[in-house]
C-alpha cells in the first residue's frame, strides 16, 4: 500500500493490525476525554503524560518555529496508543537543528512514554518508532525523547531488543528519588535515619519555641489557584538570596503555562502544601496527583527563615498528608539534592532516547555527541580536581527544588 503523508490530511499505515496517524491542531483541542481515558488505563502512572499538561504545553509555547507532531495508534476504530511529540528548531552545541521532542520538554515533564493500552505496548513502540525513523512525515536532525524511565513502554520496548534500529540510543539522564509511603506516617518515619529524625525534631521545636502561630495548610489546586502567585513570589525570594544565581521556573513563560494549566485541572489533580509562620507564608510545596502518586514538583520557601528549614518541615506534613490521604508514593522527580535521599526509599533512572537524522545537520550533530562523550570523562576528572561543586539546597535541610 502506497501512503501519501501530509501535514493535515494523516495517513495511516498497517503495523500487526495498529494503524498510525497525526493527530491535527484542530482536533487535539477536543481530544481531552479520549486522551485521558486512554492513560487511565494504560500502565503509566505518570501526571506528565495527562492531555491537561500536554495540551497546556502546546497552546503556551511559541508555535511559529513548532510543529505538532502527536502519533494515533489505532486498532480498527479503537485508540489504543498516543505518542505526545512535537517538532522544533533549537541548536545543539551551537549547531542548528531540528528536533522531535516529547510534548512538555521545557517544562520538566518527567516519565514521559508513548502511551498504550495494555497488551498494546510493544506493538504501538514499533509502529511509532518505524514511523518516526523511517516513514517520517518532517525531515529532522535528531529525535531526542528525554525523560523516559526504565518502567515506560518505550524503554522496556528499545532495551528488549524487540527494536532493529541499531542507531537508537538509550543515554542515562537522571535519577528521580521517591517513597513508597505505606499506610501509617509513624511507620514511614520510623523507616527514616536516625539522623534525620532528630533534625526535623530539633528544627520543629525550634520554629515552635521561637515563632507565634505555625499553620500549615494542603490546599486543591483547581480551587485555590491564586496560590500559585505565593509560590513564585517565595521562590523568586530564595533564588534572589542566592546572588549570582537565577532560576529557570522564575519565568513570565512559566508562570502563564502554569496558570493556564490550574485553569484545566480537576479536584484531586494536585494540591498546594501551604505553612504560615504567624500569618505569612513561609514555605509553599507545588504537588501534582495521579493513580495515588503525589509527585513534588516545585517549591518556594522565605530565606529568612532558612535556619528553621521550614521547607523540610513542609516536605515532611505533605508526605502525611499524602498517606492519609491514601497515596501510594511521594515522588521527588527530577534532580539529586540530598535532601530528597532523607525522605526517600529508592530512585528510578531517567533516560533519553536519542537518534540522529540522516541529513548534513544530522550528521554533524552526531559526530559533535560523540566527542563530548568521550571529553565527559576528561571534564569530570578536572571538575573533580578543583572540588566538587555543592548544589543550592544540598547543603543544608532548607530545600530548594529547581526544574
Amino acid at each position: 500500500m502506497t501512503d501519501v503523508i501530509a501535514r493535515l490530511s494523516p495517513c495511516q499505515s498497517e503495523n500487526n493490525g495498529v494503524s498510525t496517524r497525526l493527530l491535527d491542531d484542530e482536533e487535539f483541542c477536543r481530544y481531552r476525554e479520549p486522551w485521558n481515558s486512554l492513560l487511565d488505563e494504560a500502565r503509566s502512572e505518570s501526571f506528565f503524560l495527562k492531555w491537561e499538561w500536554i495540551y497546556t504545553f502546546w497552546e503556551t509555547i511559541n508555535k511559529k518555529d513548532a510543529e505538532l507532531q502527536v502519533w494515533l495508534c489505532h486498532d480498527g476504530q479503537h485508540l489504543v496508543g498516543i505518542a505526545p511529540l512535537y517538532a522544533y528548531f533549537t541548536s545543539y552545541m551551537r549547531v542548528p537543528v531540528r528536533k522531535i521532542a516529547f510534548l512538555g520538554d521545557s517544562v520538566a515533564s518527567d516519565y514521559m512514554d508513548i502511551i498504550a493500552k495494555p497488551g498494546y505496548e510493544e506493538i504501538c513502540c514499533r509502529a511509532v518508532l518505524h514511523r518516526l525513523l523511517n516513514e517520517s512525515p518532517i525531515a529532522y536532525d535528531m529525535l531526542d525523547l528525554d525523560g523516559v524511565c526504565n518502567d515506560s513502554n518505550l524503554y522496556q520496548y528499545i532495551e528488549s531488543g524487540c527494536n532493529t534500529t541499531k542507531n537508537v540510543q538509550l543515554l542515562p539522564r537522571f535519577d528521580c528519588p521517591r517513597s513508597m509511603l505505606g499506610t501509617s506516617f509513624d511507620d514511614y518515619i520510623s523507616r527514616l535515619s536516625a539522623s534525620t529524625r532528630y533534625s526535623l525534631r530539633r528544627k520543629q521545636r525550634k520554629l515552635e519555641k521561637e515563632s507565634g502561630r505555625i499553620v500549615v495548610e494542603h490546599l486543591d489546586v483547581s480551587r485555590y489557584p491564586e496560590k500559585l502567585d505565593v509560590l513564585f513570589e517565595l521562590h523568586r525570594k530564595r533564588w534572589d538570596a542566592l546572588k549570582g544565581k537565577t532560576s529557570t521556573f522564575s519565568t513570565e513563560y512559566r508562570e502563564l503555562f502554569n496558570k493556564r494549566l490550574l485553569l484545566r485541572l480537576g479536584e484531586g489533580d494536585g494540591f498546594f502544601s501551604v505553612m504560615s509562620v504567624d500569618d505569612q507564608p513561609a514555605s509553599i510545596l507545588y504537588i501534582f496527583t495521579y493513580k495515588n502518586n503525589a509527585f513534588f514538583y516545585q517549591n518556594g520557601w522565605n530565606p529568612l527563615l532558612e535556619s528553621y528549614s521550614v521547607g523540610m518541615q513542609n516536605i515532611q506534613q505533605a508526605i502525611r498528608h499524602a498517606i492519609e490521604s491514601g497515596y501510594k508514593s511521594f515522588d521527588f522527580l527530577r534532580g539529586e539534592e540530598a535532601y530528597k535521599y532523607k525522605f526517600c526509599s529508592e530512585s528510578r533512572q531517567a533516560y533519553s532516547v536519542l537518534h540522529f537524522g540522516s541529513g548534513l545537520l544530522g550528521k554533524i550533530a552526531k559526530l559533535l555527541f560523540r566527542f563530548k562523550k568521550r571529553l565527559k570523562p576528561l571534564l569530570s576528572g578536572l571538575r573533580s580536581l578543583g572540588g566538587k561543586a555543592i548544589r543550592p539546597g544540598a547543603h543544608n535541610f532548607c530545600c530548594l527544588q529547581e526544574r
